[in-house]
């Protein structure tokens, strides 16, 4: 098989959907970052506090071309639907002999300059505040992404996958809600533009129109507070009912064989229906809110209407006010009305903006990001991440970075020296105690015991998914954490028993190893070599078959070679399979077994296995009980002994088979 190092380039795309051009990721298990963290390297340190409100501001600010066009537009618009009611009560008086015939021509085609401009100006308006929106958007989503890439795997064990999802989707696009919801001319800047406009142009022109103003401002702002009060406890209500019926649906389409399988139809349509009756009462109670908010808007406005005919009427008759002063408060009260409820609904939206907001601060804060993640770009590419743009492709990292973990493995051995471990999440239930272990370079050691004796914490540590709570692993004599995490990921490949494809081609996926820095040719000796080059031809579009979600279109066989030749066309000097082959037919268990048997050649190996004759294949045998190394030998020592492997042996909880 041509050499990964080689420089060569992929023929066909195979840049994740799911990554950010300026990130550079990979592990089996999409677990670790590639990177140069070496003493003497540069790095931009991790933020604390992400997405503060400085750094939105700043993001913001940088958008000083919208910003401009958008903040003139806006004046222009909020002026023309200011002037637009004054000159239609000159006009009025013109039709009605107040004022000289002659003047009506020039006011008509004031007007119709108003109604030419103000409609254009708002499109400038609206298109520069949504752009401008959505590039602070944008790369609020690539920051976030980011900062849960850059967080310790235990934090991923706290959150479930769909509550961080969440965080990119459904809390964000409150911001983007927030945003295109308020550029209309009753909402946002525009409704408290013209709202204040219109009260200061009605006391120019008449002060004592001054406490209808003021009793249409009070009364409109109690009345949409008061339907925001009550509305709250509803929407909550439709959001929490919403959410269940969304997970419960999630859970059948994901489950569906096994719905099928218990003839589960009818519960879960009784489970959803239950939430889907919580969603009705949710949504009638908000119509009622919404009705009352519209007819009480409604007597606002009358109630101002009359009060202007009866105080605005007399002050007509007696010569104390211009007809057209009247006829204009009448038009500044409508828009009144509507731009003041405008600006208390733009305020709950923006609560609403910051409590989502709160909630994605409220999740990040509750981990530190893993700092020997923070090279994950080199220098210049936290930055260019912050401004949307892709980080520069260098040798210096992405699969490519960082030769020392490779040479090291390759010239000596891998080692657990007395480490302690118990899982974050669970501090008080230590899984290994005093494990000290050696695997001989070049060697494969196969590591056996009953469930739960730490077999698969092994696997993790040795793959600095976690780190021990004491005690060290060492690679030639080195700590582990020397190592940056691009280096360790570059030595170490892990082969697991629910391989982790993503959704795309095969290509993409075998590619993934490489980031795309490989060609067509690697990709096909990979497969070649992973028993997986028949499968791929008898396909439709051969390695440009899309896999599914998690690759459910592919078989547990399938996938498992996919991930095998993943693993090849990476060309790691250690190797770590947990269970690699316990899930799988027999038949595919034989096609999978003489690949991992290829794969194996010639490097250090970590084998977790219950298939017998893989663990007597091995060198070294390594047994566990209760979180403790109990035994160490090769197959005949420890059958011979009598001990705890003889044991597991001759109770077959080692599988007997030797397909």
């Amino acid at each position: 098989m041509p050499s990964r190092h080689s420089k060569c380039h992929c023929h066909f795309p195979v840049r994740p959907s799911f990554t950010p051009s300026s990130l550079f990721f990979y592990t089996e298990n999409g677990a670790g970052l590639h990177g140069d963290t070496s003493a003497n390297s540069e790095y931009v340190p991790l933020v604390r506090g992400p997405l503060d409100d400085k750094y939105i501001i700043s993001l913001v600010l940088k958008q000083k071309k919208h910003l401009i066009l958008a903040g003139f537009s806006l004046l222009v618009c909020s002026t023309c639907n200011l002037a637009s009611p004054v000159i239609s009560g000159i006009l009025f008086e013109i039709l009605t002999g107040r004022q000289p015939m002659s003047r009506y021509p020039y006011f008509l085609a004031a007007m119709a300059t108003l109604y030419t401009v103000e409609p254009l100006l708002t499109r400038v308006y609206i298109t520069n505040v949504c752009t401008a929106g959505e590039k602070v958007l944008r790369q609020l989503r690539m920051e976030l992404f980011r900062t849960l890439l850059m967080q310790r795997v235990e934090f991923f064990d706290r959150h479930p996958t769909p509550e961080l999802t969440a965080l990119l989707s459904s809390d964000l696009d409150s911001l983007r809600s927030f945003v295109f919801s308020n550029v209309a001319r009753d909402r946002g800047l525009r409704a408290i533009l013209e709202a204040a406009g219109s009260v200061l142009v009605l006391f120019v022109l008449s002060w004592r129109l001054g406490p209808i103003l003021a009793l249409v401002i009070v009364a409109t702002a109690g009345v949409v507070s008061t339907y925001r009060k009550q509305t709250k406890a509803v929407e909550a209500a439709a959001g929490n009912a919403l959410s269940r019926m969304v997970a419960i649906a999630d859970q059948a389409f994901r489950g569906i064989t096994t719905v099928r399988s218990f003839a589960g139809e009818g519960l879960e349509r009784e489970r959803f229906g239950e939430h889907a009756v919580k969603s009705y009462h949710a949504g009638v109670g908000f119509a009622h809110a919404k009705a009352n908010l519209e007819s009480l808007n409604r007597a606002a406005i009358h109630a101002s209407l009359i009060a202007l005919y009866g105080l605005g009427g007399w002050l007509v008759s007696q010569g104390l006010m211009p007809l057209r002063v009247l006829l204009s408060a009448i038009g500044f009260t409508f828009s009144l009305v509507f731009a003041t409820q405008g600006c208390v609904q733009t305020f709950s939206d923006a609560q609403r903006a910051l409590v989502s907001l709160a909630r994605i601060r409220e999740k990040l804060a509750e981990e530190e990001p893993d700092p020997t993640m923070a090279a994950a770009l080199p220098p210049g590419a936290w930055w260019a991440a912050r401004n949307g743009a892709a980080a520069p492709r260098t040798e210096a990292y992405g699969p490519h970075a960082g030769n020392a973990a490779v040479d090291a493995a390759r010239l000596g051995d891998l080692q657990l020296a007395h480490v302690d471990f118990s899982y974050p999440l669970r501090p008080e239930a230590p899984v290994l105690r005093d494990v000290s272990m050696t695997l001989p370079r070049g060697k494969v050691t196969a590591v056996v015991g009953h469930s739960g004796a730490g077999k698969s914490t092994i696997a993790a540590l040795i793959s600095r998914f976690y780190t021990p709570t004491s005690g060290d692993v060492l690679l030639a004599g080195q700590s582990a954490q020397s190592f940056s995490r691009g280096e360790w990921a570059k030595a170490v490949a892990l082969v697991s028993q629910e391989p982790v494809l993503f959704s795309g081609t095969i290509a993409d996926n075998i590619a993934y190893a490489s980031y795309g820095n490989c060609s067509r040719a690697e990709v096909v000796a990979a497969a070649e070599a992973a028993n997986a080059a028949e499968f791929i031809a008898q396909l439709p579009q051969g390695y440009d078959t899309l896999v599914g979600d998690r690759g459910a279109l592919l078989s547990g066989g399938q996938r498992q070679r996919i991930a095998i030749a993943r693993a090849l066309l990476k060309d790691s000097p250690i190797l770590v399979l947990d269970e690699a082959t316990s899930a799988l037919d027999t038949v595919s268990e034989r096609l999978v077994q003489a690949a991992i048997d290829r794969l194996m050649a010639g490097r250090t190996v970590l084998v977790i296995a219950h298939r017998l004759s893989t663990i007597q294949a091995a060198e070294q045998i390594v047994v566990l009980d209760g979180g403790r190394v109990a035994e160490v030998g090769n197959h005949i020592d420890l059958t011979q002994r009598g001990g705890l492997y003889a044991k597991l042996v001759s109770t077959q909880s080692l599988s007997l088979s030797n397909v």
